[in-house]
């Protein structure tokens, strides 16, 4: 049997090289956004492929695979059959263009823009001061999830020791992550966030192919149900109706999602942006449609992960790989963060010598395309629907820019502290 592993110089390359080609490629952008409008909405000039490929990786993000992880782990295959109903429900939304549409023609850069055109300028201000609260808020956790993963999935040590000083190596991450977001945020705005989030989602889902080949070679479909059926009555990996006692995933909290897929339609504005980045509704339209399509390698290399956990800490045959892995897990005190990080730990007992490394890089792509797309949203919705409404007079573009990134940073320095104090 295999050990729990800390990476490999080899795998430590592999993050090194994606890291550095994205950060090229931000940079790259830098001279293309000249106006506002080039950094708010990538100047309204992105094809449908474009946006298809960037928005898919922007809604993935660290924090979303490490849920994942933890639903699939406790509900198994359960939330794959529901998951299924939102085919026909998600299909009819974008192929009518549902809210998506009508909004994109309207030709609003925010909803707080298309709120003031409806019903008026306080209203804008105070929906948008509501969105903006609760969205940094939300936001404030994602930094932390990444963080804790990056330690224990690579095997950093707690603290480390720079010119004397025993530095914290959770602080670290999130200063390096979030600086490396916000360059990301900075060097071309919506520009910058759209092409480096495509080139991402392209690594994403070559990675994370590869994983699912790794997968079903390594561990026979036949023997991963073996250890889905040790599952407790009323607490079934694979029956959807007998999952009662699957604590916070039962059915209702797969129909309750159903229900918010048609009632929050381009509500949530974490990634407002792309909602206004098509050359036209129909672009918009369409790039939501490619988009179903897009997911299947994601959905199935994301689910097979926990449940390949699942069977290594269950199933008696691997009973040393199990004692491995809840030696790690006891070092670690907090019991959410102890949840969240069981199948990435796993993963490092079989993951092979590179491979282990490229995940780290999807996670690292994940976490800036979540982070980079984020920032640029609340820090774009503070200035254009609270901020500029109050103000009640233009500003030139260069002090508009300013005013963004210096929004931005903000958000980034809340997110910050959040995750610091709330770990």
């Amino acid at each position: 049997m295999e050990s729990v592993q800390a990476m490999h110089w080899i795998d430590w390359s592999v993050v090194a090289v994606v890291t550095a080609f994205f950060v090229v490629l931000a940079y790259s952008t830098k001279k293309y956004t000249q106006s506002t409008s080039d950094f708010l909405a990538a100047n309204r000039l992105a094809g449908r492929y474009l946006v298809t490929m960037a928005d898919g990786v922007a809604g993935l993000g660290a924090v979303s695979i490490i849920a994942r992880f933890q639903m699939v782990y406790k509900a198994g295959f359960a939330p794959n059959w529901w998951d299924q109903l939102q085919a026909p429900i998600m299909l009819i939304l974008m192929l009518t263009g549902w809210v998506a549409y009508r909004y994109r023609e309207t030709r609003a850069m925010t909803l707080g823009q298309f709120f003031e055109m409806r019903y008026g300028r306080k209203f804008r201000s105070y929906a948008a001061t509501i969105c903006w609260i609760s969205g940094i808020i939300n936001f404030g956790i994602f930094p932390a999830v990444g963080a804790n993963f990056f330690i224990h999935y690579t095997g950093l040590p707690d603290h480390y020791s720079l010119f004397g000083l025993l530095l914290p190596t959770y602080h670290t991450l999130l200063i390096v992550l979030l600086s490396l977001s916000l360059y990301f945020t900075f060097s071309g705005g919506q520009i910058a966030v759209l092409v480096t989030d495509f080139f991402q989602s392209f690594f994403v889902n070559i990675v994370l192919a590869t994983i699912l080949i790794i997968i079903l070679y390594k561990f026979p479909l036949s023997h991963i149900f073996e250890g889905l059926q040790i599952a407790e009555p009323g607490k079934s990996l694979l029956d959807p109706f007998d999952t009662e006692n699957v604590e916070g995933f039962n059915a209702w909290y797969f129909l309750i999602g159903l229900f918010a897929l048609i009632i929050n339609r381009n509500a949530w504005q974490g990634s407002q942006a792309y909602q206004v980045s098509a050359k036209s509704p129909h672009e918009q339209k369409m790039a939501g449609v490619l988009g179903q399509f897009r997911g299947f390698t994601l959905l199935w290399a994301l689910t097979l992960l926990p449940l390949v956990a699942y069977l290594i800490m269950h199933h008696p045959d691997y009973t040393d790989w199990a004692a491995q892995v809840n030696a790690q897990l006891a070092l670690i005190e907090d019991p959410q963060v102890r949840d969240q990080m069981t199948t990435p730990i796993t993963m490092t007992l079989w993951m092979p010598l590179g491979l282990m490394g490229a995940f780290a890089a999807v996670m690292f792509a994940a976490f800036i395309s979540t982070h980079d797309t984020y920032l640029h949203s609340w820090g774009s919705i503070f200035v254009q629907d609270v901020y500029l409404p109050l103000r009640n007079r233009e500003i030139d573009t260069k002090k508009h820019l300013q005013l963004l990134r210096l929004s931005i940073f903000g958000v980034a320095v809340f997110i910050f502290l959040f995750s610091s104090f709330y770990r």
